[in-house]
């Protein structure tokens, strides 16, 4: 069968690795103009290990994968006042788990289709039409597709979703909480290893040393800190996430103006898609 996926991200791109094994013709439609690359580090263990590893990418997933040693949460004045030692986890999954970047992890599962799949990328389905045989699919490039099969695998806002069942707001839960996500060069200290935490009511701020001298910042509110507001641009994300955490202690000043350093920040919602079928 001919079939379209819409998302070259970590479900879109795995599935089109199977859908191929198994003899089908996958084609994936990405709007981003390249691969993403950044975003939040991630446990990968479970039944995701286990596909990484029928995959033959685990080595490489290993490799670009943290083996971290501490989850520790610190006061304002940098004092240690609890945590975890990750080595517990480990052994619960007989050393069957490693932390990864979300872009690296999406890199090696490309990795493994690149030059066998069709990718269509800085594209986007802009409408769809079912008939008896088929689907076919309208780009925003300008061209159709006729395909067997059409999967949405393009995250929280889907725009396969909005298409085939309606608009965004019927199926989002919003979860509460909102957070930004950056890295930067040259931050210290460094911590390596370790996963550090600084809590300040209904605010959470965590930094993890990466390779190549840079830091991952992961920074988390509660949305009614937010009063209403609802960020477009990188200078309104910014302004917000520097209003919330102003007064934050610890070393949330040196944090926010790392954040005014970079243009790899990104911000969104924590959220659940709640429907009900899939089809």
């Amino acid at each position: 069968m001919k079939i379209a996926i819409s998302g070259a991200g970590i479900a879109g791109a795995t599935l089109a690795y199977w859908l191929r094994r198994a003899g089908h013709e996958p084609v994936l439609i990405e709007r981003a103009p390249a691969l993403r690359t950044g975003g939040y580090i991630m446990d990968f263990w479970g039944v995701g290990y286990s596909v990484a590893e029928r995959m033959g990418i685990l080595p490489a997933v290993r490799q670009a994968g943290y083996q971290v040693e501490e989850v520790r949460f610190l006061a304002d004045d940098g004092r240690r006042v609890a945590g975890f030692a990750v080595d517990a986890l480990r052994d619960l999954t007989r050393g069957r788990m490693t932390s990864v970047a979300r872009g690296d992890l999406a890199s090696e599962i490309y990795r493994a289709i690149e030059g066998r799949v069709e990718t269509l990328f800085d594209d986007q389905i802009s409408a769809i039409h079912e008939h008896d045989d088929g689907v076919q699919i309208v780009l925003q490039s300008g061209g159709t597709r006729d395909v067997d099969l059409l999967i949405g695998a393009d995250g929280l806002r889907s725009r396969v979703r909005e298409l085939a069942f309606g608009p965004q707001d019927r199926f989002e839960k919003d979860l509460g909480y909102r957070f930004a996500v950056f890295e930067t060069a040259g931050y210290a200290p460094r911590d390596e290893n370790v996963y550090v935490v600084h809590a300040a009511a209904s605010r959470q701020i965590g930094r993890f040393a990466l390779r190549g001298g840079r830091t991952l910042f992961l920074l988390v509110f509660g949305s009614e800190r937010a009063n209403g507001v609802e960020p477009t641009g990188s200078a309104e994300v910014r302004a917000l996430v520097r209003t919330i955490f102003a007064d934050a202690g610890w070393e949330t000043d040196r944090i926010l103006a790392a954040m005014d350093t970079t243009d790899d920040l990104y911000f969104d919602r924590v959220s659940q898609i709640r429907m009900p079928s899939w089809r």
